[in-house]
């Protein structure tokens, strides 16, 4: 079997995370310039059925049956095993390496979970259809978040912009103009299982006090929707700061992201808020391109270990 490689891309939330996972609406634009890679190549000399991992973002290098069948990655290949009806499994070597930061919102599970499926399907001689990979993406995003939304899986999937909502039909759109932001790294990890698991907790102890905040969030969202279609920034901006507001009412800011988004503020952006789980990760600004240079300097100031700039252009 030839040796196969697959890419996929990160992710960022604009509006709407936390209250997608109860079926409201998010708008998601995926993270094109950091990819995950997984190269899949034979394997001589070893038994019929040895997949050997390498995957130096999570710290791995042994065999999958050493793993344990719990482990995600094991869990992901399981569940394409048993979709193609693959009796044995093949005999291979599997790398995985990552420009995306693990556990920082910016999907790097879901990238994972869809260059690996993309790598080792191809290398069985299969191609997945895009609705077949996003379904397997999401099973495996199961394995690692306990409760996803499935936003994660479908932006990155198909590597378009989407106003997602959960047992609804995808809508994909593109704005008429550029949108610039700017990220910035919080240095601070927390996984997403950990902050969508507080907020249920929050929500069955003091639903009168959380689910307000949920139902403004998704409100946000579908006054958004248009702003974001016709390029509108000046009310997107609004929209994305009025956002933070309503996660950092439900524990999911920290210090360190309220540092970077009072920074970004300060020096000109246009809205700014944390993106992904939350609790830490990274925050994403609005920009116009006049004022990148500025909003990135005040970032790196205010301690962010990594500030990047991120384009989404109509034909993208």
């Amino acid at each position: 079997m030839p040796v196969k490689t697959a890419n996929a891309c990160g992710k960022l939330i604009l509006l709407g995370e936390h209250a997608v996972v109860y079926d409201s609406p998010a708008i998601a634009i995926p993270l094109l310039s950091l990819k995950v890679r997984a190269t899949v190549e034979p394997l001589i000399g070893k038994p019929q059925g040895s997949i050997q991992i390498k995957a130096a973002p999570l710290g791995i290098d042994q065999d999958i049956d050493d793993l344990g069948k719990a482990h995600f990655l094991a869990q992901t290949l399981d569940l394409l095993f048993d979709y193609l009806g693959l009796l044995k499994r093949p005999t291979c070597r599997l790398t995985l390496s990552s420009e995306l930061p693990i556990g920082a919102g910016l999907g790097s599970s879901a990238a994972i979970a869809v260059a690996l499926l993309r790598a080792m399907s191809a290398f069985l001689g299969y191609t997945l259809k895009p609705q077949e990979l996003n379904t397997l993406a999401f099973q495996s995003e199961q394995a690692v978040h306990g409760r996803p939304s499935g936003i994660d899986n479908t932006v990155i999937t198909y590597e378009k912009p989407v106003y997602y909502q959960r047992g609804k039909m995808i809508e994909f759109f593109q704005p008429i103009r550029e949108f610039t932001f700017v990220v910035a790294d919080s240095g601070v990890r927390k996984s997403t299982r950990e902050s969508t698991g507080q907020v249920a907790h929050d929500l069955a102890a003091n639903p009168t006090f959380i689910q307000p905040h949920l139902d403004a969030i998704a409100e946000l969202v579908r006054e958004s929707k248009r702003s974001f279609q016709i390029g509108d920034i000046e009310a997107l901006g609004r929209a994305m700061n009025a956002d933070q507001e309503h996660l950092s009412a439900l524990r999911l800011s920290c210090p360190e992201l309220d540092a970077l988004i009072l920074a970004a503020r300060q020096a000109g952006a246009l809205g700014a808020k944390l993106t992904g789980g939350g609790m830490g990760g990274h925050m994403l600004a609005l920009v116009t391109p006049e004022i990148q240079t500025a909003v990135s300097e005040a970032l790196s100031a205010a301690g962010s270990p990594r500030v990047f700039l991120t384009q989404l252009r109509p034909e993208d």
